[in-house]
């Protein structure tokens, strides 16, 4: 190099030769650029073709050892690759218009109903066809609906079954058909429905849209009809004139020999169980049956579980780790009603009746329920603790505050506070742990690769606005299986891009080769000015 400096010395004047000592040096800074943009483009020349690109994202994967990226490639129904925009440009391609650039937009996993009357309360009540009833769910962001209530195989399995066998099934769909009645007849007993399930195995092939992973049972009453929560200490006077029951202590449907019978049997077909049970002498009788049936295996092989936990003490709360049993919690409490609970109830049960919000930071399993069905549906309605709306329930989770039908919101006494989560916790509880339930979180519930690509893109990002916004997230877009199944007309949140990504290689080269050719010709013609 010195050598060239001092040749360059002999023939030329001052100023030129400072203006060719700044263009070697300028050349030799483009060396690595070019050497970068060459590899870009033999990348882009095998790059693997997937079906499509979400870049620039902002992508929640709900999975601990990874938990933000922001661009993810997806493949035959499943997610192929997910990192940084320029690792998976850089090294995957899709189709014309399929490679989508966002602002910034917030991705996260599809969200998983743990229990619900959606699919079910179309099909028995007609409110809804099945087919608008799931269209509706995927608008507001489910991918994965657990059913907790089934009459039988030919009244409500085999019609799903034939939407499934027609294509026509586009969510993901867990049913829990029912063991026995959720009401007591005239005797004051609940009664068993068509045994069917002796002849059939569980459905639980992963790679299916519909399975029936368990069987639903009523352990005790939830009011009206089906009598009262089974708790272990009296009602009060008040709470039986609230309830209008004379049933002091509840009413438990099955003793607990009868219970471990039945428990038992489905058990040993593999089924689940998931109990309806809101009294603590109720969850105290179904946590007995669980261990009965285990019979000292763990449950992580069967995921035996409990709706609702509406009053549990805090040695069911031990228990339940010992056993590894599974909860589902109501996300949207009604707050505006905790006035008339501190009437009804002492301060110990009161504890009890918020210990449900507890298991998620105990260490137990515990999964969102809506317990939606459609004759509470109203599109507008902000008010219903089982309202199908499932930012409402995350808003719940995290602040315990709730509106009521004037449009007041109330925010929670200090009982009712104290057991409050976090928005990742209620994130997990809406994804992964309802996957889990079902014997699915190897395939459902995080965006990792190998996994389903089951995704939602939101308005806004719940892990960083102020949580009173949570509940007017929306839903933008809904994929299930790689497939976009609902895209919000009314909002343009991608842009699409040319099949190599966000400008492509030959682009960049394309600069690259424009900026030195303006160079060259630069340098020769000052040259040859000073030539003259």
């Amino acid at each position: 190099m010195s050598t060239i400096f001092r040749n360059i010395k002999k023939i030329v004047n001052p100023k030129l030769k400072s203006c060719l000592i700044f263009l070697s040096l300028f050349f030799i800074l483009l060396i690595p650029i070019i050497s970068n943009s060459l590899i870009i483009q033999t990348k882009a020349v095998d790059a693997v073709q997937v079906d499509y690109i979400f870049s620039n994202a902002n992508i929640i994967t709900v999975d601990e050892s990874n938990p933000l990226e922001e661009a993810i490639a997806i493949k035959d129904g499943k997610i192929y690759a997910i990192g940084t925009s320029e690792e998976i440009l850089a090294n995957y391609v899709t189709e014309e218009g399929y490679t989508l650039h966002s602002n910034g937009h917030t991705i996260i996993p599809g969200l998983i109903d743990g229990h619900t009357h959606l699919m079910w309360s179309a099909n028995y009540g007609g409110y809804e066809t099945l087919q608008d009833a799931q269209a509706i769910a995927i608008a507001y962001g489910y991918t994965t609906l657990n059913e907790k209530g089934a009459d039988g195989w030919d009244r409500d399995i085999q019609p799903i079954l034939d939407i499934e066998a027609n294509g026509e099934l586009r969510i993901r769909l867990n049913v829990f058909p029912i063991y026995n009645y959720a009401f007591l007849d005239e005797n004051n007993e609940s009664g068993v429905v068509e045994r069917w399930y002796p002849d059939k195995d569980p459905i639980l092939d992963p790679g299916r849209k519909f399975r029936v992973p368990g069987i639903k049972i009523y352990s005790d009453g939830a009011g009206g009809n089906r009598g009262l929560p089974a708790m272990s200490v009296p009602y009060s006077p008040e709470a039986l004139e609230a309830y209008q029951s004379s049933s002091v202590y509840g009413d438990l449907y099955y003793n607990q020999s009868v219970l471990n019978t039945a428990v038992k049997t489905i058990h040993d077909k593999g089924f689940s169980c998931a109990f309806h049970s809101m009294g603590d002498r109720s969850t105290e009788t179904v946590l007995n049956a669980i261990e009965y049936a285990l019979d000292g295996e763990t449950n992580d092989n069967f995921r035996h579980q409990i709706e609702h936990n509406s009053f549990i003490r805090e040695d069911l709360i031990a228990q339940a780790l010992t056993l590894n049993t599974i909860h589902s919690v109501r996300g949207y409490f009604p707050t505006y009603w905790q006035v008339e609970y501190e009437e009804m109830f002492n301060e110990t049960v009161l504890e009890w009746y918020v210990n449900r919000y507890s298991l998620p930071d105990e260490g137990l399993h515990s999964y969102l329920e809506t317990d939606f069905t459609w004759q509470l549906y109203d599109p507008d309605g902000v008010s219903s603790h089982r309202t199908i709306k499932p930012f409402l329930h995350m808003w719940g989770l995290v602040t315990r505050k709730s509106i009521d039908v004037n449009g007041t919101i109330h925010s929670p006494v200090p009982w009712l506070a104290e057991h409050t989560i976090s928005v990742e916790q209620a994130l997990k509880m809406m994804t992964l742990e309802g996957a889990y339930a079902v014997k699915q979180e190897d395939y459902l519930g995080s965006l990792e690769v190998g996994k389903f690509a089951d995704l939602i893109v939101l308005s806004d990002d719940p892990l960083t606005i102020d949580p009173d916004e949570i509940k007017g997230l929306e839903v933008y877009l809904t994929m299930i299986n790689g497939t976009i199944e609902f895209q919000n007309p009314g909002r343009t949140i991608f842009s699409t891009l040319g099949s190599t990504g966000q400008f492509g290689p030959s682009l960049s080269l394309s600069i690259i080769s424009m900026i030195l050719g303006f160079s060259l010709i630069l340098g020769m013609t000052l040259f040859k000015k000073k030539s003259k």
